[in-house]
C-alpha cells in the first residue's frame, strides 16, 4: 500500500495480497478496496481491476474459490524471502531506512499523525483468526 501511495504503482502479487487481506481478513467489501486503488494507481484499468477485486473476493464470474485466503506472512516468505521488498517500504524500527520507505511519510497527509520513527503498527487482526472468520462467514452463505 505504501508503494502504491508513493509511486502510483504496485506489484501484481502485492495487489492480490492486499485485496485478499482487505476482503477476507478484514471482511471489507471489495468495492471499497477497488475505489482506493482507483484513486491511487496510475495504471488503473476499470474493467481489469474490478474483475481482479471480484476474483480475489470470490464474488466475480471467474472468481477464486472463497476458501482461498492469502496469508500475507506466508506470501512474504515465499515471494520476498530476503525481505528486500518489505525493507524498501517499511521505515519503522530501522535506524537508517531507505529513501523509498521515508518517501511514504513525506507523501501522506500530516493529519494522519504518523512518522518513520513510530513503532510499526500492530496487526488489526491475527492472520489465523482472520482466515477462520472469513471461512466461517463464507461457509454460512452457502445454500
Amino acid at each position: 500500500m505504501r508503494e502504491m501511495y508513493v509511486t502510483g504503482r504496485m506489484h501484481n502479487r502485492a495487489r492480490m495480497i492486499v485485496a485478499s487481506y482487505l476482503t477476507k481478513h478484514l471482511m471489507t467489501h471489495w468495492k471499497l478496496g477497488m475505489a482506493w486503488f482507483d484513486d491511487c494507481l496510475t495504471d488503473w484499468d476499470p474493467a481489469s481491476n474490478a474483475m481482479g477485486w471480484q476474483w480475489v473476493a470470490g464474488s466475480g464470474p471467474d472468481a477464486a474459490p472463497y476458501f482461498r485466503v492469502f496469508n500475507p506472512a506466508t506470501q512474504a516468505e515465499k515471494f520476498d524471502p530476503k525481505g528486500r521488498y518489505r525493507r524498501a517500504w517499511i521505515a519503522e524500527g530501522r535506524d537508517d531506512p531507505p529513501e523509498t520507505a521515508r518517501d511514504y511519510f513525506a507523501a501522506i497527509p500530516r493529519a494522519w499523525g504518523v512518522s518513520a520513527g513510530d513503532a510499526y503498527p500492530a496487526p488489526l487482526i491475527d492472520l489465523k483468526e482472520g482466515r477462520e472468520r472469513a471461512l466461517a462467514a463464507y461457509s454460512n452463505r452457502e445454500s
